[in-house]
């Protein structure tokens, strides 16, 4: 939260952070999925780093530092974690494999692998109880704390990613164009026709609240919603077009979502309406989890993980109680900078919050591409100051823009390191 002082008797609140980058990985690497166990203890993983074995990293320290550990594979794509423990952690991916530790990841031992299969859901419902979820339709159940996994009985030859259990004997997994429920732990599945644009359309990640309670989030920016356990389903406004990859719920209101081009959304009513945060990133968010109602983070397909320590929330309140007469953007300061500038705008009329009528601050690089989107959101009239923080942009020539309506203006800034 930063605060400007305009005299020596008031202070007014000017910006917020919602999510920003909190670490890089180098090289870049493709993040799959992040999981955390508790507010400390957190896994993230790529599919090869730096040609090792190292391509699983965990922190410790709520994200602060990750330490690399060895998975004993040098191209192994890892796509679910399941955290029974800080010390006891499963994960899964191609080539059927579901690797185990005990010891905090000092070790991992490998407890199934086939070579032609590849396994994107992973949930235990007990100590010794799990399932995993995979490409042909399979389903697979092991009740000796993964050292064994047999096959179960699937309705499906379609790939299927996502698998949730809300108790030991009730559970649902999401796939292309299907959705399926077991309510006899695994021992059969039903196909809950949820609706799909086409046979190709991918149920990403599903979540229940209780029996009757739950939704999906899709391609295209489609989110499902059932309140009778799949029997019939609900399309919801998602207020976006990009495909969505990972879901979450902090309680039966508060929910996000990620995506393609940075899209981040956020939903208080448990999942009726979602609206848009913004996000440093136009790039993949592959997944997100929360480790408390505001704390939050996010893995990106380009080696990023984003943080969020209030919910998302980016706040933007005027510095001036004068309503200004007409729209006006102002030259950054200072400029040229390193690495933090400050961003000052003026709109005379109340706007909504959709692009195109909303109030949109966003920045370019020299060739023209979307960097961040600082502002997205209505905001009152009046004077506004916020900060941009480019500690992980290159030096360059940049653009900001300014976009309410069918006002545009656009002004240059250089950063220099």
């Amino acid at each position: 939260m930063k605060t400007i002082f305009i005299s020596l008797l008031t202070a007014v609140t000017v910006y917020s952070q919602g999510w920003f980058v909190q670490t890089t990985f180098s090289p870049a690497q493709s993040l799959q999925t992040v999981r955390f166990y508790d507010q400390n203890t957190g896994y993230t993983t790529a599919p090869l780093y730096n040609g090792s074995n190292f391509n699983i990293h965990k922190t410790t320290n709520a994200g602060q530092n990750w330490s690399d550990q060895n998975s004993g594979y040098t191209s192994m794509r890892f796509m679910a974690i399941w955290m029974r423990h800080p010390d006891t952690v499963y994960m899964s991916g191609n080539d059927g494999v579901i690797i185990r530790t005990v010891n905090g990841g000092a070790n991992w031992v490998t407890v199934n692998f086939e070579s032609t299969l590849q396994l994107w859901g992973l949930f235990f419902t007990s100590q010794q109880t799990g399932y995993a979820s995979g490409s042909t339709g399979r389903i697979m159940k092991t009740t000796n704390a993964g050292v064994n996994w047999s096959n179960l009985s699937s309705p499906t030859a379609t790939s299927l990613n996502s698998i949730y259990f809300i108790n030991e004997n009730t559970g649902f997994i999401s796939g292309y164009a299907i959705a399926l429920k077991t309510t006899n732990a695994g021992t059969s599945w039903e196909n809950m026709n949820a609706p799909s644009i086409s046979g190709f359309e991918n149920f990403r990640e599903i979540f229940f609240f209780n029996e009757n309670l739950g939704l999906y989030v899709s391609d295209a920016g489609r989110i499902g919603k059932t309140t009778n356990s799949g029997a019939n389903w609900t399309l919801v406004n998602s207020g976006t077009t990009q495909s969505l990859f990972g879901v979450y719920f902090i309680d039966m209101n508060t929910g996000y979502a990620c995506g393609n081009a940075g899209a981040i959304i956020r939903t208080t009513d448990g999942g009726d309406n979602w609206f848009p945060q913004t996000s440093p990133l136009n790039e993949i968010l592959t997944d997100v989890w929360f480790t408390s109602p505001t704390t939050g983070y996010i893995s990106n397909w380009s080696g990023k993980i984003l943080k969020t320590t209030n919910g998302g929330i980016t706040f933007v309140e005027p510095i001036s109680s004068e309503i200004p007469n007409t729209y006006r953007l102002e030259q950054n300061y200072p400029n040229p900078f390193n690495p933090m500038t400050k961003l000052k705008f003026s709109i005379p009329l109340l706007r909504g919050v959709a692009e195109g009528r909303g109030v949109l601050l966003k920045i370019y690089n020299a060739l023209g591409k979307e960097i961040s989107t600082l502002v997205n959101e209505e905001l009152n009239p009046g004077t506004y100051e916020l900060s941009w923080d480019a500690a992980d942009s290159p030096s360059g020539i940049y653009f900001y823009e300014l976009r309410v309506g069918s006002f545009s203006q656009t002004k240059k800034m250089i950063l220099l390191k």
